[in-house]
């Protein structure tokens, strides 16, 4: 079940998105407390679930069986919005789940995904000491089968490689959501959220020679400084599909 918290910004982020009429997929769902707080707004919603089979909820069609690291059984340019809810994080192969979303996605269309937030200066104080990073269930049991290792944060991703392989599957970010920030996190990020900020824009700005990457390194920068992505828990994000036809957001 998603946090009450996740669910907000969540629904915080689809509030100035015109629902009547658009197509909603929630991917792996679960219990579907996600698609029942975006109902209400207007979209006909849809869910998936990488379980065989399982309930109805409330009427909401969901297709059971749904294996995110294989071809999605929609045809593309599918639906207006697809959301991605602490997902990403479980799955061993990130670069073709975002491959299938963007392309069920109709141009202009419009993509929200959350994953814990290993950005956060939290998470990273804990690597510093401990050689991994802080998620919620980060170590995973070594008797668990191999086909049950899902359940688990195994493959938490960082943004500039989330932020990468959006870009190349035609996605771009336009929001940050708002999530929960934890009394440490704030005492971090007044110790150190000016240092941490300077030294990741000395990398990415003043030591890149290439113009063309200092150029994408600037864009980048815009979210890795932002301070909810330090500080928050969860990183929120919307991104847009960009129209290739046109080379714009909608």
């Amino acid at each position: 079940m998603a946090a009450p918290f996740l669910i907000k910004a969540v629904t915080d982020l689809l509030a100035d998105i015109p629902a009547s009429g658009k197509a909603l997929l929630d991917v792996s769902c679960k219990e579907g407390d996600v698609l029942q707080a975006v109902a209400p707004l207007g979209f006909t919603v849809r869910g998936t679930n990488y379980e065989p089979t399982g309930p109805s909820q409330n009427g909401t069609p969901i297709d059971y069986g749904v294996d995110l690291l294989k071809p999605l059984p929609y045809s593309d340019a599918s639906f207006d919005v697809v959301l991605l809810v602490e997902v990403i994080e479980h799955l061993e192969n990130h670069r073709i789940p975002i491959g299938e979303l963007a392309r069920i996605l109709k141009p202009g269309g419009v993509l929200i995904l959350t994953t814990p937030n290993i950005m956060r200066l939290n998470s990273r104080f804990h690597f510093f000491f401990s050689g991994y990073h802080k998620t919620k269930r980060r170590f995973i049991p070594f008797e668990t089968p191999l086909d049950q290792a899902h359940r688990f944060h195994n493959y938490p991703i960082d943004l500039p490689i989330l932020y990468y392989l959006c870009k190349q599957n035609g996605l771009a970010i336009e929001r940050i959501g708002n999530s929960k920030i934890k009394g440490f996190s704030r005492l971090l990020f007044l110790l150190f959220g000016f240092p941490v900020q300077f030294y990741t824009w000395y990398t990415l700005q003043l030591r890149e020679k290439d113009p063309q990457q200092k150029h994408e390194n600037q864009q980048l920068c815009r979210w890795l400084l932002d301070s909810r992505t330090l500080m928050e828990d969860n990183l929120v994000l919307r991104l847009r599909k960009i129209d290739r036809s046109t080379g714009t957001l909608h």
